[in-house]
């Protein structure tokens, strides 16, 4: 066990100790513990997934297995943890679009993330930034959109795929921008990068933690950030907001869930453990680092109300949009 992975095990366990909860009727858990995730390696989510894993798995003494399970925006994923058994052997990891999005965009399917999973607690959440390739002739999103006005044929945008929250922001941008692009939907936010560094899309929107490394060495262009006040790591890079744009301010969030029914004695146990992993200050240093803010929600009720709130939002943005996912 690493330094790091010690001090992360006592403080969760210290968290855990601070209050008693019910004994659950059956040895829990009695098997390695899965936390599913609906995207490709590499990606924001995939990264805190397996971050918390080993810590987490010492305190449960079992194994905890990340397992990658991409498509269809997280669909699959997410259909195939809300079918399992509530027992806490299978977790997800759901981010802004597979959690947030897709319960807005959810139409007529039976199984819809806000309904049919057990919130326990946020993760992180990453601050936005409109990227471009270095070689694209624009240095701000004004300019940008002077060029995408301009093009013919249409510039492309790349998401992390339809429905994401990445598909929803860049529609919004084009529409309040009055311009027109092509969509490349991805499999998920880890093949974002590579398809703009290959020079397949124009523009992209996507965590800073992700494009920061790119940035620094030249090969992405900052064309401003998506949230409500400047970056201390791209202090020169003006937001959305400044650029005309006030209404894009988007934060990527992860957190983690349960299927719906699972024991609440259960959520509570996994709600302390996890926030008390996360509150260790060199894990919590070391995700500051990557641009990733820690945020831990204070109870699972508390985590429940934030994704309501967040369907809301999503849900309103994609009737005024006319978006919808078949």
């Amino acid at each position: 066990m690493t330094a790091l992975n010690r001090r992360i095990l006592l403080a969760a366990v210290a968290a855990t100790a601070t209050g008693a909860r019910p004994a659950l009727a059956q040895p829990w858990p009695s098997r390695p513990v899965r936390i599913i995730v609906p995207l490709v390696p590499g990606g924001t989510t995939d990264v805190i997934a397996r971050i918390i894993a080993e810590p987490l798995g010492r305190l449960l003494g079992q194994p905890v297995v990340v397992e990658n399970r991409p498509g269809a925006n997280g669909w699959i994923a997410n259909e195939y943890v809300m079918r399992e058994r509530p027992d806490g052997h299978t977790l997800i990891v759901n981010n802004v679009s597979t959690a947030g999005v897709n319960s807005a965009m959810a139409g007529d399917r039976p199984l819809v993330p806000s309904r049919n999973l057990a919130p326990i607690t946020n993760l992180i959440e990453a601050p936005q930034v409109f990227v471009a390739p270095a070689d694209f002739p624009a240095a701000t999103l004004g300019e940008f959109v002077a060029r995408a006005r301009a093009a013919n044929p249409s510039l492309v945008f790349a998401s992390a795929g339809i429905g994401s929250y990445q598909h929803i922001d860049m529609e919004a941008l084009a529409k309040r921008a009055g311009i027109t692009m092509v969509h490349l939907p991805l499999r998920g936010a880890g093949e974002v990068v590579p398809t703009m560094l290959r020079g397949d899309a124009q523009i992209t929107e996507l965590a800073l933690n992700s494009t920061l490394p790119q940035i620094q060495a030249g090969r992405l262009r900052p064309l401003a950030t998506v949230a409500a006040t400047r970056l201390p790591q791209l202090p020169n890079t003006p937001t959305a907001a400044e650029a005309g744009f006030p209404e894009q301010v988007t934060a990527l969030w992860n957190g983690l869930f349960a299927p719906a029914g699972t024991p609440a004695e259960i959520i509570s146990t996994l709600h302390a453990h996890v926030t008390g992993i996360l509150r260790d200050p060199d894990l919590r240093a070391s995700l500051e680092r990557q641009v990733l803010k820690v945020t831990p929600s204070e109870s699972p009720a508390d985590f429940a109300e934030y994704v309501a709130r967040d369907v809301a939002r999503w849900t309103a943005l994609t009737r005024e949009l006319g978006i919808t996912v078949t």
